[in-house]
């Protein structure tokens, strides 16, 4: 299960200093869920450099919402530097794999987002940094 939003306070730098490297990924799962979504895409690079399977839901999720930068960066990096973190391309794509109706659930998602509110920026589908980066981790184009 993926918290749906928390609401309490970032956990303060020294505090993070003190965990461990997987109780700090944790935090990260959990902190991408955060209701300000400035928090939850200071996180996400944590999860993007993460190398275990448990990660892959909470970066997908992030694509099934409404703050294009997150998507900008998850798009990016699977375009850019997802072919480095082997390990983390395979948990992605399957997960995705694995998971089709969270997938499509998400991607669904995306669409409606970017009809409601970027559209205009996004003139197609085909740019919108979502949907980019759901085809690319799914094994879809790179470019």
């Amino acid at each position: 299960m993926i918290p749906s939003r928390i609401y309490n306070p970032e956990p303060s730098p020294g505090f993070i200093a003190g965990l461990s490297h997987l109780e700090e990924l944790v935090a990260a799962g959990i902190y991408s869920r955060h209701h300000n979504g400035f928090v939850h895409q200071r996180w996400l690079g944590t999860l993007l450099d993460a190398d275990e399977p448990w990660v892959a839901p909470f970066i997908i999720q992030l694509l099934g919402e409404y703050v294009i930068e997150i998507c900008r960066d998850i798009e990016r990096f699977a375009r850019l530097a997802l072919p480095a973190h082997s390990a983390l391309h395979q948990h992605l794509a399957a997960f995705l794999n694995d998971n089709p109706c969270f997938a499509e659930l998400t991607r669904q998602r995306a669409i409606t987002y970017w009809d409601c509110y970027y559209r205009y920026q996004h003139p197609s589908q085909d740019t919108y940094p979502a949907l980019v980066a759901l085809s690319v981790l799914s094994g879809g184009r790179t470019t």
